[in-house]
């Protein structure tokens, strides 16, 4: 007997990182303050995919996130090989425990990283395995949605764009699925206007 196969019932769009592509110039007020940027960017998103190189100052970005976006906003977080043999990792293990393990959904990362992911994490946090040049990582148990992420300079074709709400229409294995958009706005406008279309 074959498994059923969820229907799709909410897609939810997101960005890969505060400011992916063009959205400084085109999301963003040009008068904004860099320190208002993630309460703006809340405003409209209700998740996010912290990218692994946006840390700096770990410490000091997610208390700041976390106190910007509010207790309903919700963060995933990429870990890759690069991130994780970094001379900061720890104190970014250290942000994410202190400030930002109340708000973070789950780990993206691919399958050669899971080993190094701390033993605490891969209990209290769902981790999504993202193969190389899939749209879609795999859907681990317990997690809130099925995660997918869009690596794009240009806007998606007709063609591209059926083909992606088909596969989520056809293959998705959750209900809600978040998909992160590492692209210019454009792409958001396209595909806000595929939700509408589809109803999702």
């Amino acid at each position: 007997m074959n498994p059923i196969t969820p229907t799709l019932t909410t897609l939810t769009l997101a960005a890969y990182g505060w400011s992916p592509a063009n959205w400084a110039s085109v999301f963003y007020p040009d008068d904004l303050p860099a320190a208002w940027q993630a309460s703006y960017y809340a405003n409209e998103f209700s998740r996010l995919l912290i990218s692994a190189s946006e840390w700096v100052a770990p410490v000091e970005q997610a208390k700041a996130w976390s106190a910007e976006v509010g207790q309903d906003f919700g963060f995933y977080v990429e870990l890759t090989p690069k991130l994780l043999q970094a001379a900061h990792w720890e104190a970014v293990r250290v942000a994410i425990d202190q400030e930002l393990a109340a708000q973070v959904l789950g780990i993206v990362a691919d399958a050669g990283v899971v080993p190094w992911i701390p033993a605490a994490w891969l209990e209290r946090f769902a981790v999504h395995i993202l193969p190389e040049g899939e749209w879609f990582a795999a859907m681990p148990q317990g997690a809130e949605a099925q995660i997918g992420l869009i690596h794009t300079s240009e806007m998606l074709s007709p063609k591209a764009l059926r083909a992606l709400f088909e596969h989520l229409q056809q293959h998705t294995a959750h209900r809600d699925v978040v998909l992160f958009l590492d692209a210019p706005w454009a792409v958001s406008e396209q595909l806000r206007l595929m939700q509408q279309l589809y109803g999702v």
